[in-house]
């Protein structure tokens, strides 16, 4: 039984039930770090670039692509302070092929980059629980965020933030939630322009069906909507619906370790095609 509540742990990003099941063990943590290592390939077939921390987004690059595929690093730790407080802190990267026709000759071209994409700070608050329900409550801000337009690649500091509410439950033998959140982007001034991307509303659910001991299948939806993006003042786009739904496996390999897969699949022509993701969580 124990090595259920251990995946059950991982998967709401929590630590370590005790062996009576219910709904305040369930949700018990242990103080100390955990470890998050996330690879996740975004292929599109339409004029967007994304970003994927901490939620999909169209960015405000100013040129139209014909195809874009993204090989993204992202790095996660957590540091569990107290039961209800957690510390967190996330950087990543990404490898970039980005095809187009020349504007003068047609000939297909690509451009291929790579890129340090951000580094977010932010904590994590767990309340107690409210009937069956845990909630949370998860903020973060963007220490630096590195960003390109046509003519410029430029830095920005604690210019984007994004808060998140959530309640989480267990019903044998499923781990569930909902949430939903608001990511908002300030103005940014390019030597080009000043590009205003759009902010983010988001509302989603996640479902983890326990199949054995060791395995759980990972089922999520989610529906975005980012508003219109701006430059330097004039509205150049509509509010973009970007929803998705995803599926997935997680296996504990041991107490410590467990390593997930997953497959998203975008539900619009704003949305991306497909995002391939293979995570692995650590407990030290």
């Amino acid at each position: 039984m124990r090595k259920i509540f251990l995946i059950l742990a991982v998967l709401i990003s929590s630590l370590f039930a005790s062996d009576e099941l219910n709904i305040d063990t369930l949700f018990k943590k242990q103080i100390g770090l955990r470890s998050i290592t996330s690879f996740s390939l975004l292929s599109t077939g339409n004029p967007h670039s994304y970003y994927i921390y901490p939620t999909i987004g169209v960015n405000g690059d100013l040129n139209v692509w014909n195809d874009t595929k993204q090989l993204y690093l992202n790095q996660t730790f957590i540091y569990t302070l107290t039961p209800k407080f957690d510390l967190l802190i996330s950087g990543g990267g990404n490898y970039s092929r980005q095809e187009y026709n020349n504007i003068i000759s047609g000939a297909f071209t690509s451009k291929n980059t790579l890129n340090f994409d951000s580094l977010w700070l932010g904590f994590i608050y767990t309340g107690d629980s409210i009937a069956d329900f845990v909630p949370q409550i998860k903020f973060q801000t963007a220490i630096i965020q590195r960003e390109k337009t046509v003519f410029q690649t430029k830095n920005f500091y604690f210019q984007s933030q994004n808060l998140e509410a959530s309640l989480r439950g267990y019903s044998d033998p499923v781990v569930y939630s909902i949430y939903t959140g608001f990511g908002y982007n300030a103005k940014r001034k390019f030597k080009i322009a000043n590009i205003e991307y759009g902010h983010s509303i988001y509302i989603g659910g996640n479902l983890s069906i326990i199949l054995s001991p060791k395995i759980t299948l990972d089922l999520g939806a989610e529906q975005r909507f980012q508003t219109e993006q701006k430059i330097n003042g004039i509205k150049n786009s509509e509010i973009r619906s970007i929803p998705t739904i995803s599926a997935g496996s997680t296996y504990s390999i041991n107490s410590d370790t467990a390593v997930s897969v997953s497959a998203s699949l975008g539900g619009s022509s704003a949305a991306p095609d497909a995002i391939f993701g293979l995570s692995l969580w650590k407990k030290f």
